[in-house]
C-alpha cells in the first residue's frame, strides 16, 4: 500500500513539472540566417556592408519579436580545391601493404590496403593489393570483386588496368 501511494505521488509529481514545462508563452525569436557561415578562402576581410534588414511591422503572433530576415541572396562559396596528387597517408599505407604481400603476410596486406580505402575509396591500388592478397589466400570471390571495383576507379593507368584484369583473368 505504501508502495503505490509512493509510485502514484511520483507520477503526480511528474506530471506537475511536465505540465509546467508545457505551458504556452511568447514563441521563440525567429531569425532566418539564410545558409550556415563557411569560413572564408581569402585573408582578405570582407568589406560588403551587412546585409539584413529587420521588418518593423508585426507579422502574426510573434510574441513581440522582431524578425530579421536577409536583404540579398549570400554569394555561394566555393569549397576549397582538392589536390589530384594522392593522400600521404594513403601512399604510405599502399607502401607498408605492398611490402606485407611481398613477405606472404596476405592478412596485414588486406589490413593495410583496407585502411588505405578508408581514407581514399578511390584508390584504384589499394583495390589491386586487396585482389591480388584476396586471390593468394584463396578467397577468389573477394579478389574478383576488388579487381572489378579497381578498374572503376584506376582511369588512364595502362599498367593497373593490365595488373586488375590480370587478377580476374586468373579468378575466372
Amino acid at each position: 500500500m505504501t508502495e503505490t501511494r509512493t509510485i502514484i505521488g511520483a507520477l503526480g509529481l511528474a506530471a506537475l513539472l511536465l505540465g509546467g514545462c508545457a505551458t504556452t508563452g511568447p514563441g521563440a525569436p525567429v531569425s532566418d540566417a539564410g545558409e550556415p557561415d563557411q569560413p572564408s578562402q581569402t585573408t582578405e576581410p570582407e568589406t560588403r556592408p551587412e546585409s539584413r534588414r529587420e521588418s518593423t511591422e508585426p507579422s502574426g503572433d510573434n510574441g513581440g519579436w522582431q524578425i530579421t530576415q536577409p536583404q540579398d541572396e549570400p554569394e555561394p562559396q566555393t569549397a576549397p580545391p582538392r589536390s589530384s596528387g594522392p593522400n600521404s597517408a594513403v601512399v604510405s599505407l599502399l607502401n607498408q601493404a605492398a611490402g606485407y604481400y611481398q613477405q606472404n603476410d596476405y592478412p596485414r596486406a588486406i589490413a593495410s590496403a583496407e585502411r588505405a580505402l578508408r581514407i581514399d575509396r578511390r584508390s584504384a591500388e589499394a583495390y589491386l593489393v586487396l585482389a591480388k592478397s584476396y586471390y593468394q589466400s584463396g578467397d577468389e570471390t573477394q579478389a574478383a570483386q576488388f579487381a572489378r571495383q579497381g578498374l572503376r576507379y584506376s582511369g588512364d593507368n595502362r599498367k593497373l588496368d593490365r595488373a586488375l584484369n590480370s587478377v580476374l583473368a586468373d579468378v575466372e
